[in-house]
């Protein structure tokens, strides 16, 4: 299977790397996978379904007789806890009680837990005439082990006398939590079959969806049966509008029972993003039991965000909906603050901001890359998973709208700067896009062959593994592999650590290798400098007229295609956004139209040698030699090193010398020679923005064992003091984030 080349061969690297470099990048071919006509694929595939005998049979014998699952908009819903530890439970009832749900371990029933939750008032209706009075949920916290089954029971109330009705029993397995697997699916959005939605009853949108949904969850079992849980990218349902009126809020809770539908929910949980086909109706926020989102921060009429830990992974879910890009500083702020140590950062969000789907990533997509793209690099998110075009994308690493260069030939990339933004297809085949008919900059893979597609990622502490098939279980996309090493560093990291040392005063070094990390410091300053976008003129804008007549970026975008939905030529227009000015590098004056031949790929920003720049700095700091100077202030090569643990103004203990803040310095005496053999040097120095909204984040420098003649003789009891306390102290162990 032919592997996408990287947009800038390594050959082409130059020699200096302390600027930014364009460079020109070939144009990329349709890949493996298809680039359809969305048009055509979409009348094939719905023609396949609604020809098959299995549906068919399905159909008439199950969704509409039968069982009647068509009615059913009553399923429970699992939810992710703030923990592996804990659950949600979410479901509708006809009257309102007091919810509870029943849980043991598989096989020690006698040993259960009974679990009340709370129930409130909604008036839902679906078109087979289902009534419902209340939305149920309950959260049991603490209480699930890790490669344990269970089995539960729900009530819609839970009555002391011993009366209780409880529903059938289902199952829900837990998984270790240092290495797993989750499910990826985006845009299911039941009830667009050939987008449209019938919204009357017996809606054959909605079966044909949920029939295709089912399918695709099928499949996602069979490929990943361990999956702890479903990350979903948004738009669960169609119906866009809520509204008052009764036909459009019948549409959406008979979609909602195609969307309920797979049995696998009953015992893998549902982490749901709000898209925008979700995000004005109340029945999202009833349907589902999402972690730690009382706070209400990003909130249209559908709810808010959210986020929860599954070991060392960190899940945010951002409603992109809302545009207010402070409230989702604020909410990020407060998730990284809850697992500080996170091996990985994933967020979710439905908007795709460098995708390649048309009519979306050349408009609202680009929009919403003003608001959300500067959050990703300042949380040093290590992936960013979107939806919404309908097609799949895989990008190479963005940070501030730049392509750091990476060699991408082997399918995996090591230690990376920047984030990796994935685009879901569509999960049940509702809806299909065509690709952009310009392939923008910062794709390195996409595909739009029309069929229902999922991804599964493998966590594990050092390695990040996405893999993507269609749901008959072929694959659909390259896979693609991040690894992160414990000692791995950003820029930004060794950039502080290398500052540190500069400027210090306390220490004496050599002149000369002062000046060599001086320059090499320079070097990767400049580098990443040239790359910088200052802050945006459009976020306020954006968040305070969004919606409003005065939205002055609504339905813009960078080019239109020639089915484009209402035939406009948008364009934004230079200078609107410095984000903008860049990442949609061909700036035209307002009214002038443009060819395509203008998106020529030289325009591109990229950022060249950033990991050779990152090597040039700690190479210097690990040849840094400190002045030798006896007691007296003369020169002396020779000072006593005990290496006995001894430790005066004088002597210093060549081998595990002790800071004041406990730092360890490993090393092996090598006699009154005064040489040292230095393990690691790490840096204290943290970063933060200027509204002091970024988290603390000590930098830290693997030096390697390198032999620094002396140097111990006189760092001596200062020495250590420094390296504990205005350089930080390395914690064995940890997953440094880059």
């Amino acid at each position: 299977m032919r592997k996408n080349k990287n947009i800038l061969k390594k050959g082409m690297i130059l020699a200096a790397v302390s600027t930014m470099v364009v460079t020109m990048a070939p144009a990329i071919p349709a890949y493996a996978y298809g680039e359809a006509d969305s048009k055509t694929g979409q009348a094939a595939f719905n023609a396949a379904t609604t020809g098959s005998a299995d549906y068919q049979s399905w159909l008439t014998g199950t969704w509409q007789g039968g069982t009647q699952d068509f009615a059913n908009t009553n399923k429970i819903a699992l939810t992710p806890g703030s923990t592996a530890k804990d659950l949600g439970f979410a479901w509708y009832s006809k009257t309102k009680g007091t919810p509870a749900v029943m849980v043991w371990k598989d096989g020690s029933k006698a040993g259960a837990q009974i679990v009340k939750g709370t129930a409130t008032d909604i008036s839902a209706e679906n078109w087979q005439g289902e009534v419902y009075a209340a939305s149920n949920k309950v959260s049991i916290n603490g209480f699930f082990e890790p490669n344990t089954k269970y089995v539960y029971q729900y009530t819609d109330n839970y009555s002391d006398n011993g009366d209780t009705v409880w529903s059938a029993e289902y199952t829900y397995t837990t998984h270790a939590t240092d290495t797993f697997s989750v499910i990826l699916t985006g845009d299911p959005q039941i009830g667009a079959s050939g987008s449209k939605s019938d919204k009357e009853a017996n809606d054959m949108s909605v079966a044909q969806d949920a029939y295709n949904w089912n399918k695709t969850m099928q499949k996602t079992m069979e490929i990943d049966p361990d999956a702890s849980f479903l990350l979903s990218a948004g738009d669960q349902i169609n119906e866009s509008n809520a509204g008052s009126e009764e036909k459009k809020k019948k549409t959406r809770e008979s979609e909602y029972a195609g969307y309920l539908y797979p049995s696998v929910f009953r015992s893998l949980p549902i982490a749901a993003t709000i898209g925008n086909h979700d995000k004005d109706g109340s029945d999202y926020t009833a349907h589902f039991n999402n972690p730690n989102s009382d706070d209400n921060l990003g909130s249209t009429g559908a709810g808010c965000d959210f986020y929860f830990n599954n070991g060392n992974v960190l899940f945010i879910s951002l409603n992109s909906n809302n545009r207010n890009q402070a409230e989702h500083r604020e909410f990020m702020k407060k998730a990284v603050a809850s697992n500080p140590d996170a091996a990985w950062k994933v967020v979710v969000f439905h908007s795709d901001i460098y995708g390649s789907g048309q009519p979306h990533a050349d408009t609202d997509a680009t929009t919403n890359r003003i608001i959300f793209a500067p959050l990703m690099d300042e949380f040093d998110i290590d992936v960013c998973l979107t939806g919404h075009d309908h097609t799949y994308s895989r990008s190479y690493q963005v940070q501030d709208g730049n392509v750091i260069d990476y060699d991408l030939s082997k399918g995996s990339v090591n230690n990376p700067e920047g984030t990796l933004y994935i685009t879901t297809g569509s999960g049940s085949g509702s809806k299909y896009y065509n690709l952009l008919n310009y392939t923008p900059y910062y794709i390195a893979e996409r595909t739009n062959a029309c069929l229902p597609s999922f991804s599964t990622i493998d966590f594990s502490s050092g390695t990040m593994t996405i893999k993507t098939y269609d749901y008959n279980g072929n694959k659909y996309a390259d896979d693609f592999t991040i690894t992160k090493t414990t000692d791995a560093q950003s820029a930004d990291e060794v950039i502080a650590a290398a500052d540190a040392l500069v400027n210090s005063t306390d220490v004496a070094y050599t002149d000369e290798s002062m000046e060599a990390l001086k320059s090499a410091l320079a070097s990767l300053k400049e580098l990443k400098a040239s790359g910088t976008t200052a802050d945006d003129p459009m976020v306020s804008d954006i968040t305070t007229n969004y919606g409003t007549a005065n939205d002055r970026v609504k339905g813009y975008g960078s080019i239109a295609n020639d089915d484009d939905k209402d035939g406009a030529k948008n364009r934004f227009k230079k200078g609107i956004s410095t984000l903008l000015d860049k990442t949609i590098y061909t700036q035209v004056a307002e009214g002038k139209e443009e060819n395509l031949s203008d998106y020529s790929t030289d325009k591109a920003p990229v950022v060249k040698g950033i990991d050779e720049a990152k090597k040039a700095v700690v190479s210097a700091i690990n040849a840094l030699q400190v002045k030798q100077t006896a007691p007296n202030g003369n020169q002396n090569g020779n000072a006593d090193q005990s290496g006995n643990g001894a430790q005066d103004s004088t002597n210093q203990n060549g081998n595990g010398a002790q800071g004041g803040a406990g730092q360890q310095i490993a090393g092996n005496n090598a006699g009154g020679s005064g040489s040292q053999n230095v393990s690691t040097a790490n840096t204290g120095a943290s970063k933060s923005d200027s509204d002091g909204v970024k988290t603390s984040k000590s930098a830290k420098v693997k030096t390697g064992d390198v032999n620094h003649g002396g140097m111990y003789a006189a760092l001596g009891v200062l020495g250590a003091a420094i390296l504990a306390t205005v350089l930080g102290m390395r914690k064995k162990g940890k997953f440094w984030q880059k």
